[in-house]
């Protein structure tokens, strides 16, 4: 290829040809599953904008990933409205049930009962998606909840090939669990009883005529009327808390996103109940104290200060987060510069610390069970939506004749000051079960821009691994000046507490990897043939071409829509 600069940069063409980019110029989608980003390029191709797209995109991801999320669940989205040049961020996790109440959680010892928060009706938050996905519509978008729902509908309706991850994650001990425990739960999500097959055809027709129905009827059907009924029948039927009242008062919450800078640009995030954004922020005020690219992307220095700076976050987020509407959460320290300073001083170049209370920081498992999406359009909008059901097929509750399954939110919330949840994290009383309150979560939704103009949409699925890998998609993109699918693609890390390790993909160097044990740190790899639970994606704009990238540890599907109506998608697609 000719050594011509391409987005301003040259390689040497003795040796080198270009890296090839997704790219193209009326609007980019990113995410987890190459279905959901067709589906919103259809949206755009159609002259939808990224309002439009998102909501085609969260449908279809509870289509063909209801072991992440749908619509018997939640999410978070940030994003930047051009028509009003301002930036919004919307709470619907959901919230605790109106009779929810303290020790819930807890059995006749005192002691936490996992069955309780993981695997009953009593996990169940009120069901927020359909609610956040109306608002965003009516208010923004510009097409009919038909014409957004009928990829998701064709897809339920006439199958899709089961991916790599819908075939694996049926054949897990929660998909056991749940096929013994609730009624439904095989025959929607599994074949005969057994473990789903890569490629072979998945249907899910109630579900069809669910999404069918509120396109026609509206959102109101859904919470209203008779399907409102059944979801109460059902999670009580399995120790639930429910009652109508909770499904008819479910709105989503307009939050003010929290934001920052970094380097020059500036950063937009999801404020609390969301821990995510206020915490990436922080971290990036501490890393702005050091020349990262100057020490090498992957260098033991650059991985040791991002690592340390990580244990700092978890220190703080684990006493300082809570839901606003209940506890005083001070977002203004958390994210100051003056702060970020003396945070930064505390690190020793040469020692790994432990900056989390010593007792009780045994590693507990923690997986990546949600979904996270970005789009951005021809218009100048970018959006970034995590959404979830918490735990691979959330509670495992199904609701008969309706295609869906309930979350188990609830699990999110402090069962007992100091108790790790199953994410492995642990919280005071700030985060302790209330009605109508929203677990904390790590969910990290976010927009950076730079001179005012949209450059990055970005976020990630995976428990607290969403704040450390939603960080380095930034950092890969601005430190390093990767374009997003690199930023994606490229060995990602996580440390929660020193105890707990420092987390690796393959690809680090097995000298950094000394380096890094020789200051203290307990290395964790995962080998080749695995990757973190984690899986970030997002969307960067430059020179008037979006560049997704799709998350390469699942199925893929960063697209983009080309001025020819053409359209891009990597991925572990089938055609």
């Amino acid at each position: 290829m000719p050594n011509r600069p391409y987005l301003g940069r040259t390689v040497d063409d003795t040796i080198a040809m270009y890296k090839p980019h997704v790219s193209g110029s009326k609007g980019a989608v990113s995410a987890n599953n190459p279905l959901a980003a067709k589906a919103g390029l259809e949206m755009l191709a159609a002259g939808g904008n990224a309002f439009d797209a998102a909501c085609a995109i969260s449908l279809v991801l509870g289509v063909v990933e209801p072991y992440h999320s749908g619509i018997g669940g939640g999410c978070f989205h940030v994003f930047y409205d051009k028509k009003s040049d301002s930036c919004h961020a919307v709470d619907a996790r959901g919230v605790a049930p109106i009779n929810a109440y303290q020790d819930m959680m807890l059995d006749e010892n005192g002691e936490v009962d996992l069955n309780l928060t993981e695997f009953s009706g009593r996990s169940v938050a009120v069901p927020a998606l359909y609610r956040a996905m109306d608002n965003l519509l009516k208010k923004y978008g510009t097409m009919t909840w038909e014409q957004v729902s009928a990829p998701a509908i064709k897809l339920a309706r006439e199958g899709f090939p089961c991916s790599f991850a819908y075939a694996r994650i049926s054949n897990t001990p929660e998909a056991e669990h749940n096929k013994a425990e609730y009624e439904g739960f095989a025959e929607l999500y599994l074949n005969n009883g057994n473990p789903r097959q890569f490629g072979e055809l998945v249907k899910n027709p109630d579900l069809a005529d669910t999404m069918e129905a509120v396109a026609k009827n509206g959102v109101d059907w859904f919470y209203n009327g008779p399907v409102a009924d059944e979801i109460v029948k059902q999670v009580n039927k399995y120790k639930g808390l429910l009652c109508k009242e909770d499904l008819v008062n479910c709105a989503p919450k307009e939050r003010t996103p929290v934001k920052g800078t970094y380097r020059g640009y500036d950063i937009i995030s999801m404020s609390p109940p969301s821990s995510g954004g206020t915490h990436v922020i922080q971290m990036l005020n501490i890393l702005e104290n050091f020349d990262l690219a100057k020490m090498g992307f992957h260098s033991a220095d650059a991985t040791h200060v991002i690592a340390e700076t990580m244990k700092m976050m978890f220190a703080d987020r684990s006493v300082a987060m809570g839901d606003p509407d209940f506890v005083d959460v001070n977002v203004e320290k958390l994210t100051s510069k003056e702060y970020a300073k003396q945070l930064a001083a505390k690190i020793d170049m040469n020692k790994a610390q432990e900056y989390a209370p010593t007792e009780g920081i045994e590693a507990k498992e923690y997986r990546g069970c949600t979904a996270n999406f970005t789009v951005m359009d021809q218009y100048g909008n970018m959006l970034s939506q995590t959404q979830t059901i918490r735990n691979w097929w959330g509670c495992g509750v199904a609701i008969p004749g309706r295609g869906f399954v309930m979350n188990n939110t609830m699990a999110d919330f402090s069962a007992k000051a100091g108790v790790r949840t199953t994410q492995g994290l642990a919280y005071g009383m700030a985060n302790a079960i209330r009605p109508g309150k929203t677990p904390l979560s790590s969910m990290s939704p976010s927009l950076v821009m730079k001179d005012g103009k949209p450059f990055l949409t970005v976020g990630a699925a995976g428990g607290p691994r969403i704040i450390t890998s939603t960080l380095q998609l930034i950092i890969n993109s601005i430190d390093y000046n990767m374009m997003m699918d690199s930023a994606v693609k490229h060995p990602h890390m996580c440390c929660l507490t020193l105890g707990q390790g420092l987390e690796l993909e393959e690809g680090f160097s097995p000298d950094t990897v000394k380096l890094l044990q020789q200051r203290g740190h307990q290395v964790k790899q995962t080998g080749d043939f695995g990757v973190l639970l984690v899986m970030p994606n997002g969307i960067r704009y430059e020179d008037g071409q979006f560049f997704p990238g799709g998350t390469s540890r699942v199925d893929g599907g960063g697209g983009a829509l080309t001025e020819y109506g053409t359209m891009a998608i990597d991925g572990l697609c089938f055609v």
